[in-house]
């Protein structure tokens, strides 16, 4: 199967809170939250304390803490390099 990809560098071109809500529509944003990422540790934040609102603020104005690289096929959104869960979502 030939798929076509569109590439987005959200760190130096961020994702506008427009966009953000669009690419999350039926998805809890604070799912592609990367806590692990040295920008969202030095918000000293917790995930599970976050409402799906401050999630996206979050990601608009500090994109780093965004899980990459968001895949996104129709409405189905991989996070990071899951290959199984990249598979499913392109058949």
């Amino acid at each position: 199967m030939k798929v076509d990809l569109a590439e987005r560098d959200y760190a130096k071109k961020p994702l506008a809170a427009g966009e953000l809500l669009e690419l999350f529509a039926g998805h809890d944003p604070r799912e592609f939250l990367n806590p692990k990422s040295p920008a969202f540790k030095n918000l000293g934040l917790n995930v599970k304390q976050l409402s799906a609102e401050q999630a996206l603020k979050l990601m608009e104005s500090e994109p780093r803490i965004i899980k990459r690289p968001l895949t996104v096929a129709g409405k189905k959104i991989v996070a990071g390099f899951d290959k199984d869960a990249l598979r499913k979502a392109f058949t």
